[in-house]
């Protein structure tokens, strides 16, 4: 019987797997769509997630939602699990209850999307309806961050075009063609000379280009399930800080993100993951340049990575992956060491935008959970050596509970693991209110006479 069951999860289809499912896990169930071409979809939470077979086995990365491993089970059900889960929260189950509708067959093209001739008194205009997991709508002459749904009834695409408006348009799947209006604020009555929209079908989309935010300078992407720094390490006379996004997980891609501190001129990099015996398990991979920093996305195709590698040349440096460590408040988590550089724990630095603010929380562990606590008196100075080496002061909320934003207590016998800036402290946050905020950073302490510091990390605001 388990030799039959063996050759069924070998012989899954894509087509075994395509369409809608209920999804459900321990805090209740959501509707989700398995895409043609790998691409996985969730209105609820909605991510540039993926999916795809290895080995008889469905793999979902969910971004920063988590990663997640199914089995087909009976029919087109799916029993699966969470990674990186409390035994008693990682199960994960799906029950099929539909196909594509042919509306949706339409628009969702080959698994890319569908690019259309959007029609307005105005002119026309080369749209694309994207088929990720955030249902992007692309004009490549008219920027704009934009997205479309369908309706209830499964008739309508819904475009939320941001300041460009909202539409509504009616599909002929014969004709190809949608057919409806800009449907304005307060305007019960379209206008037929002003509101009429129609759209053409034009191709399905492949590989589409990745479109960039309108205020990113190259930097911009999604950082799935959070920031992790590693430290620097050197090659050569050069250093580089490092850091990754996600964990790294066998069959999963792990993208590291590798910036040079201070003078150098290396090309040419390429760079893998090892395990414990600093063995090959990813095979190398050359690097994709943003302004400054490089992106190597690599693929394990073991369990257990144990640490990073880089070559130039001949010369090799690795440095630790820190297995299970992540940021578990939307913030940027890194070592910090003590002043013999042995590893001391681990900080999570949270910067809030849209007021300047920051939070910092410390743990013995990467997974954030064993509380890594300090004199309440202490100070935390955080500098920015991107900005003239500007620096702030982190201190307690307050004395009696220390409560972080969501009022949990923090304070244990007079020490607390969290700090925050600024508080009452009547420092200046403005200058850190930037959506934009991009900065290597450096977290640094002295607890009776014995000094704390993490490697220099680059600084973003939470995601």
């Amino acid at each position: 019987m388990s030799g039959y069951a063996d050759e069924k999860m070998a012989c899954i289809q894509e087509s075994d797997v395509v369409g809608w499912h209920n999804m459900y896990w321990p805090g209740g169930q959501m509707k989700v769509c398995f895409r043609p071409g790998g691409n996985f979809y969730c209105a609820e939470y909605q991510a540039a997630s993926t999916w795809r077979i290895v080995d008889g086995e469905i793999l979902v990365d969910w971004q920063h939602y988590g990663r997640f491993i199914f089995s087909v089970s009976e029919g087109r059900h799916l029993n699966g699990y969470a990674l990186h889960q409390d035994d008693a929260k990682k199960w994960r189950k799906t029950l099929y209850f539909g196909a594509l509708t042919p509306v949706e067959k339409l628009m969702l093209g080959d698994g890319e999307g569908t690019e259309w001739e959007f029609k307005s008194p105005e002119g026309t205009l080369l749209v694309e309806f994207r088929a990720d997991g955030e249902n992007q709508f692309v004009c490549r002459t008219q920027r704009g961050e934009g997205h479309w749904s369908i309706d209830k009834r499964g008739k309508t695409v819904i475009i939320d075009w941001g300041k460009h408006g909202k539409y509504e348009l009616d599909v002929d799947v014969k004709k190809k063609i949608l057919d409806g209006y800009h449907i304005r604020e307060g305007v019960e009555d379209p206008d037929e000379d002003k509101d009429a929209r129609e759209a053409v079908f034009k191709r399905n989309l492949v590989k589409p280009e990745v479109i960039a935010p309108e205020d990113d300078d190259g930097e911009g992407h999604d950082h799935g399930g959070g920031i992790v720094s590693l430290g620097s390490l050197s090659i050569g006379s050069e250093k580089f800080m490092v850091d990754r996004e996600n964990q790294v997980d066998k069959n999963f891609h792990t993208t590291f993100g590798v910036e040079r501190v201070g003078p150098g001129d290396s090309t040419g990099l390429t760079a893998w993951v090892q395990d414990a015996k600093g063995q090959r398990i990813s095979e190398p991979v050359t690097g994709e340049s943003h302004a400054n920093h490089i992106h190597f996305t690599v693929l394990p195709l073991a369990p257990d990575a144990e640490t990073f590698a880089i070559s130039c040349g001949d010369k090799v440096s690795a440095i630790s992956v820190h297995p299970g460590a992540a940021p578990t408040s939307g913030g940027v988590l890194s070592p910090i060491e003590d002043a013999d550089g042995k590893l001391a724990g681990f900080i999570e630095l949270k910067l809030h935008d849209d007021a300047g603010d920051l939070e910092l929380w410390l743990c013995k562990d990467g997974a954030m959970s064993q509380p890594l606590d300090f004199p309440a008196a202490t100070d935390i100075t955080v500098t920015f050596p991107t900005h003239g080496d500007r620096s702030v002061q982190l201190n307690v909320r307050n004395n009696d509970e220390n409560e972080d934003e969501d009022g949990n207590p923090t304070m244990r016998d007079g020490k607390t693991n969290y700090f925050i800036f600024p508080g009452e402290s009547g420092q200046d946050p403005s200058w850190l209110e930037d959506s934009n905020f991009r900065s290597t950073t450096i977290v640094k302490f002295t607890v009776e006479g014995n000094t704390y510091a993490t490697p220099p990390f680059v600084l973003v605001p939470h995601t």
